[in-house]
């Protein structure tokens, strides 16, 4: 019999469905078991939140809350699987993402690397980005609600703080004096501190700066001996300056942070994103236009994304992107959902609308430590005489090399055609970079900026719409298209060098190599497979 009386309560009343394994946490908003799903055979993890908010919300107002939240589909966002009430415990269900939480993070190492800080930022801001597009508000983003595993960061309790915020009066005091805090002080904006109900965005563009503030000095913008004294602060004082306590970050990153941290949020960035692009590009920096060539794919793009609209509005002429699979990805790849996308448009090949299944592919570009263990594995020539650094991309692999690699690692493994790599880096309406379509410096590792190959996802700003990152500059990548010109076979790779130029670091160029090792010093690859045999 467990000894602890809620986790045998949650055990009996889930039975049917779940198999409830252990406590993963708890917190003031609920306890956190994990468990797996009998029917899927898949780890979830359950939060059970305590009675005392059943009495506040009700069981039908949590489940509409809920089911608001569990429309959210985002790389980085924990996915909601369902929501519901069994034995007077009300719960839902969330995919299990292993790892720890930022705030364990940042309670057993301090501030973290910039680098590293600004990745994570980037993270959940594009989830906050998609969630806002969708209308809904977070309201309590903090280290606690932030996940990482494998190097990246998801957010999750979407619905939650909505649900709780949504009432004042009598219903409000009666929730607060059983203890129960409706969000987090150090994290609050000044409105939502000052019971202000007319909240934006603008409200989790605060929270998201104050969490970037904690993971660069190692402690929140505001604290102090009492939750009063915390909001009294949050509302009153100025954050202490962070180049006082980091006097080695860059300028522009002060401002970010200074302006997401504004007392009022009409002098906040608006919107997540535009948050995160002030931590990539200091204020005033102009923007690279594009080559005189590409404004087609501009065009292009413009009225494909119309079209995408009217048939969101009514119409019926272009198929969207399918919806992704259920099970979800292999470890380390994303989706890319199959539709029409726009592909060429450079290098000689026409602007042209394509067809694409939907297929997986690698997040990242293959490192040197995977290879090396399929190495190892077949006993195969490594493409290096002294081994790099094991975080790196692999690079100087022949063709049939890495098309070997693939399949290795997974029998339905393979290179991804050119078409399918465009429409991972460009998206259904084909645009020029991953992240638009003007060349934004610092988004990606091209152009010189860091003058040698970087680990996957040193540059996370620039990862595309379906997760993907590095599909620009970094290491050219293999495709498993084949040119069969002058001097034989040749393949064609994509994506350009961390010393392309931005008119060569674009999605839509190409280039034609052969076989031969000496070639290769910066070519590299990723894998892609079916979603279906």
């Amino acid at each position: 019999m467990s000894a602890d009386p809620l986790l045998a309560r949650v055990t009996r009343a889930l039975a049917q469905r779940y198999a409830v394994t252990r406590e993963l946490g708890s917190g003031g908003m609920g306890t956190v078991y994990l468990a797996t799903d009998r029917a899927l055979g898949r780890e979830v993890a359950i939060k059970v939140l305590p009675p005392s908010i059943r009495e506040y919300l009700g069981a039908e107002r949590f489940q509409r809350e809920l089911q608001i939240a569990a429309r959210l589909s985002h790389p980085h966002i924990v996915p909601l699987y369902e929501a519901g009430e069994a034995d007077g415990l009300l719960y839902y269900v969330m995919a299990y993402v292993p790892g720890e939480t930022l705030a364990d993070r940042v309670r057993r190492d301090g501030a973290l690397p910039l680098d590293e800080a600004l990745r994570f930022t980037a993270e959940v801001g594009e989830a906050l980005q998609h969630a806002h597009e969708q209308g809904v508000i977070h309201r309590d983003v903090k280290p606690s609600n932030i996940l990482l595993s494998r190097g990246h960061a998801f957010l999750m309790d979407f619905g939650i703080a909505k649900a709780m915020s949504g009432e004042s009066g009598p219903a409000a005091a009666a929730l607060t004096a059983t203890g129960v805090v409706v969000g987090t002080a150090e994290y609050m904006s000044p409105e939502q501190a000052a019971g202000d109900k007319r909240i934006d965005a603008r409200t989790d563009v605060y929270g998201i700066a104050a969490v970037l503030y904690e993971m660069l000095t190692g402690e929140p913008p505001f604290t102090g001996p009492s939750l009063q004294a915390i909001v009294a602060r949050v509302i009153s004082d100025p954050p202490r300056s962070v180049h006082t306590i980091r006097p080695d970050l860059p300028p522009h990153i002060e401002r970010a942070l200074t302006g997401a941290l504004a007392k009022t949020p009409a002098d906040r960035p608006a919107m997540a994103q535009q948050f995160v692009d002030l931590l990539v590009r200091p204020a005033g920096r102009p923007t690279r236009r594009l080559p005189r060539w590409a404004g087609l794919g501009g065009a292009a793009a413009i009225a494909v994304a119309g079209g995408l609209v009217w048939w969101a509005l009514g119409g019926r002429h272009r198929a969207p992107p399918a919806a992704p699979a259920a099970m979800g990805p292999p470890p380390g790849m994303v989706l890319v959902p199959g539709g029409e996308f726009l592909v060429g448009g450079a290098a000689g090949l026409a602007l042209r609308r394509v067809r694409i299944d939907s297929f997986y592919l690698d997040s990242t570009e293959v490192t040197v430590a995977a290879y090396a263990r399929y190495v190892v594995a077949t006993t195969r020539p490594a493409p290096w005489r002294t081994a790099p650094d094991s975080a790196r991309p692999v690079t100087a692999v022949l063709w049939t090399e890495a098309d070997g690699y693939c399949h290795w690692r997974d029998s339905l493994g393979r290179l991804p055609s050119e078409d399918e790599w465009e429409a991972a880096a460009r998206g259904p309406a084909g645009r020029a970079y991953p992240w638009g379509d003007t060349w934004a410096p610092g988004r990606a590792n091209a152009d010189g900026i860091a003058g040698a190959l970087a680990p996957p996802a040193a540059f996370p700003l620039g990862r595309s719409w379906v997760g993907a990152v590095d599909l620009v500059g970094n290491a050219w990548e293999w495709t498993a298209n084949a040119d069969s010109g002058r001097g034989g076979v040749r393949h064609v790779i994509k994506g350009g060098g961390f010393d392309s130029p931005p008119e060569n670091a674009l999605p839509a160029f190409r280039a034609v190599l052969p076989d031969t090792r000496s070639a290769l010093a910066n070519t590299g690859f990723r894998c892609a497979r079916a979603v279906r045999p």
